[in-house]
């Protein structure tokens, strides 16, 4: 059976500010483009950087466990760059993963165990799919 999740964003009557609940757990975040004092709380890039980051960390060790390996101490680090010619997309988005006291084989092994799995970041790699509905109410 599929896994559906669900997040919902909320105003809060701050320009720029919402208040995220997903899947029970509450957040916030700030828009830059709707904030005209500047951002306090994480931007919708920043969460998105974030979840690739878990992600490939989990799915290291996840991998590590399934293989026997003791779980390496690691860093993912994700970095994105705005197209200079679009702003409405990345130019790229660059994942950086050290792991401690394994192997350059080991940790390619376990490092593609994420590539393969992760929906975030495959979704991302392939481009899509993604749709939008708009919706009124009085």
């Amino acid at each position: 059976m599929a896994e559906t999740r669900h997040s919902i964003a909320r105003s809060v009557g701050i320009a720029g500010r919402y208040l995220i609940e997903a899947e029970g757990n509450i957040l916030v975040s700030d828009s830059a483009s709707g904030r005209e004092e500047g951002t306090v709380a994480p931007q919708p890039t920043d969460y998105l950087l974030s979840a690739l980051a878990v992600c490939a960390l989990g799915s290291v060790e996840k991998e590590a466990r399934a293989q026997g390996i003791a779980t390496p101490a690691g860093e993912a680090r994700v970095t994105s760059e705005r197209d200079p010619d679009d702003a409405t997309r990345f130019a790229s988005i660059q994942i950086d993963v050290t792991l401690e006291n394994v192997t350059q084989d080991t940790a390619e092994s376990l490092v593609a165990h994420f590539t393969g799995n992760c929906p975030i970041y495959n979704t991302l790699r392939r481009g899509g799919p993604i749709a939008v509905s708009v919706h009124v109410r009085s």
